[in-house]
């Protein structure tokens, strides 16, 4: 029997392949409380976080894919939102920078100036 052109596509070592080298290459051996994605357009923003003691739908993590960090900087005001960093802000404040999804422009947390990031809109899997 002849070989087709879909025989030669089909490649049934694709999927272990696929998952050897998203486990060396995405998780780099790093232990993840979930994989997170853009909550916008879904595209897998870190592959290596975690969870927030107290928030459950938040995560930290030390490096983010698909994402620009913006030059502005905000702090949390009173009422725990993000506000743009003024004259009038405590010289203490802890400064962030917005966070955002490069595909979609949608903002999915913030990075303190220690470089960690800090994801709160974000969808959660594994």
């Amino acid at each position: 029997m002849e070989k087709t052109a879909e025989d030669y596509m089909y490649d049934d070592q694709a999927d272990e392949r696929d998952a050897a080298w998203a486990e060396s290459e995405l998780l780099k051996g790093g232990k993840t409380d979930a994989v997170l994605s853009c909550p916008q357009c879904l595209v897998q923003i870190c592959f290596v976080c975690q969870r927030h003691a107290r928030f459950a739908d938040q995560f930290r993590a030390l490096s983010v894919k698909h994402c620009e960090i913006r030059e502005e900087l905000f702090v949390y005001g009173r009422r725990g939102l993000l506000e743009p960093k003024t004259k009038a802000t405590p010289e203490q404040a802890e400064v962030f920078r917005l966070v955002e999804c490069s595909k979609c422009q949608a903002r999915v947390g913030v990075a303190d100036a220690d470089g960690v990031y800090h994801l709160f809109n974000a969808v959660a899997g594994m």
